[in-house]
């Protein structure tokens, strides 16, 4: 028997949230409020496996009316919706409501679970403080509740999504859908953002007819991103210095169902970025989308480290990615829109120790690509940053040395919320996401694929 509960489901967005997870489980509990709109609740009583309990979530007596209705079912997943009303009490009434329904995540669920935290944000030019102090509290709270249940052995992906109230349905289905399947399943403590804008087309997760480049995609990440882009009906350029590996990872984009061309491609050299573009437009007459996943890692102490070192990780990891942007934003802009995703690291976000030059250019990624996100918002060009965890490949290998490598993995695996280090397809899934109509209301932000190690390392 499994079983999933929504939680605050008597509103549009709990309908919205209830269709997408009916025929999921076995059982689907779906509380409401004692006002819930009577034609609002039919529909709720009408899905696959639906029992409905009226019960107010900013209460915790309630929450055991619930824990008794569910019985001894062990949930897996559990939903949280806003509460229908905005407004300063209504605020407080939402961090209530999602602290306890943290809380009686830790409580229901057994061993492992998926938790998503849904919140409403200010609309679009119109600021509401109540709004952004209950969504700030949110992160420490929710954040510390997921610490405690890694304490209390629960591995628990628990993640957010924000939008406004006038956030079309669309969007906010996609996002759902995508942070409590398998795309997200590398992911704990993440946050994502949808802003006012409006679905065009039917928002679908696939990226057929689109033309996408990615730069180091001949190993790792890269590699195995460009193989779901294909899968998901992109053509995709493969860029890479060594073009025997590109055409490596070109025959399994093939393979995966999809077609593409190699793209000789040195990221420091503007004039080599100036010819790749130019040669993707004249093969396809367009590009739809740019991954700057291209970069270079040294991890030693600042007093092991010389300038020479911070150089050569900016040129490749800051300024690479600068000049890729500027070299392709127009062109996508100009191909109808699309997305650029940066790839840049946790290390970006949160200090380590021997990380103050490697952390250091990657925070710049991550400023810069929040600033043209919003300096060029007209364009149609979304911008994202990803910010991955330890993810394990052979490139992790090569780079630190086998037994420097397998040392840090030591270090870092019982670290991780989730108990274990990455793979390269466990971020693929999520930038597929990213450049897809499905996450069209999702820009300027900063989403971490860790495993939560953000939130416990150093």
């Amino acid at each position: 028997m499994t079983t999933a509960l929504l939680s605050n489901a008597g509103t549009r967005f709990g309908l919205i949230a209830a269709e997408l997870l009916a025929g999921r489980r076995d059982r689907l509990i779906l509380t409401v409020d004692r006002d819930c709109d009577a034609g609002l609740r039919d529909k709720l009583a009408a899905l696959a496996g639906a029992e409905i309990i009226e019960a107010d979530c900013a209460v915790e007596a309630d929450w055991d009316r619930i824990a008794a209705l569910i019985g001894g079912d062990v949930i897996d997943l559990q939903v949280h919706c806003p509460p229908a009303a905005l407004g300063a009490v209504k605020a407080e009434v939402a961090l209530h409501s999602a602290w306890l329904a943290a809380r009686n995540a830790n409580r229901l669920m057994r061993g492992q679970g998926t938790l998503l935290v849904q919140y409403l944000t200010a609309e679009p030019g119109k600021p509401t403080p109540e709004l952004d102090a209950a969504a700030n509290a949110f992160t420490l709270a929710l954040s510390g509740a997921l610490l405690d249940a890694t304490k209390a052995g629960l591995t628990l992906r628990s993640n957010r999504l924000g939008f406004p109230a006038s956030a079309d349905p669309a969007h906010v289905r996609a996002a759902t859908e995508t942070l409590i399947d398998d795309r997200s399943r590398f992911m704990t403590g993440a946050v994502i953002t949808l802003d006012g804008r409006s679905a065009t087309g039917a928002a679908s997760p696939r990226l057929d007819g689109k033309t996408i480049l990615i730069t180091g995609a001949t190993s790792g990440i890269g590699r195995e991103t460009a193989i779901e882009m294909g899968r998901l009906g992109a053509f995709v350029a493969v860029g890479g210095r060594k073009q025997p590996l590109a055409q490596e990872t070109l025959d399994l984009v093939r393979a995966a169902g999809g077609d593409g061309m190699t793209v000789s491609l040195d990221v420091t050299s503007k004039d080599a970025w100036t010819a790749a573009i130019a040669s993707v437009i004249a093969a396809r007459g367009a590009i739809h989308g740019l991954i700057n996943n291209a970069g270079e890692q040294k991890n030693r102490t600042i007093a092991e480290l010389a300038q020479a070192d911070l150089q050569f990780l900016t040129d490749i990891n800051y300024r690479g990615m600068r000049t890729g942007m500027d070299e392709a934003l127009h062109p996508i802009a100009a191909s109808g829109g699309g997305a650029i995703i940066n790839i840049a690291s946790v290390a970006g976000i949160r200090a380590g120790y021997g990380a103050s030059a490697y952390g250091g250019s990657k925070a710049a990624m991550i400023g810069l690509s929040l600033a043209y996100a919003r300096d060029f918002a007209s364009t149609g060009v979304r911008v994202n940053a990803l910010q991955p965890g330890f993810i394990w490949s052979d490139s992790v290998a090569d780079s630190m040395g086998a037994e420097g490598a397998a040392a840090f993995r030591a270090m870092i695996e019982p670290r991780t919320p989730l108990g274990r280090v990455g793979a390269p397809d466990d971020v693929a899934g999520m930038i597929a996401f990213l450049l897809s109509d499905a996450a069209a209301a999702i820009s300027g932000q900063a989403i971490t694929v860790s495993g939560g190690l953000e939130l416990t390392f150093p």
